[in-house]
């Protein structure tokens, strides 16, 4: 599939991009050097392994990945998006009902 994502490439570009020693990402990981060279060549890894990774260099592979993945694919994030919108236009109504119903009182009270 032309459109697969490559963990261990994106994980070799931000160990690059940082200019990080293999040898120190592995201590951190508890892993052997040779095993950071290995997970570069991996183009998938188990989530744990990118977990622990992404907790020794404070870095969110997920979110990489998650934006390499096409737009118009929902996520809970999206959801929630949705949700604030929705919560957003209702409380604009909420105001604007508001307004109506002080004006209405306001009306009925100057007839009287």
């Amino acid at each position: 599939m032309a459109d697969e994502i490559h963990v261990g490439k994106l994980i070799q570009k931000f160990i690059d991009r940082k200019n990080f020693k293999r040898t120190d990402v592995a201590r951190k990981i508890g892993v052997p050097n040779t095993a950071i060279y290995a997970n570069e060549r991996q183009e998938s890894l188990q989530t744990r392994n990118l977990i622990r990774m992404s907790h020794a260099l404070k870095y969110n592979f997920f979110m990489d990945i998650a934006n390499l993945l096409p737009r118009e694919y929902e996520s809970s994030t999206q959801l929630v998006a949705d949700k604030d919108l929705l919560i957003q236009q209702q409380a604009e109504e909420l105001q604007k009902l508001r307004w109506e119903n002080n004006l209405l009182k306001e009306l009925i009270t100057a007839k009287k």
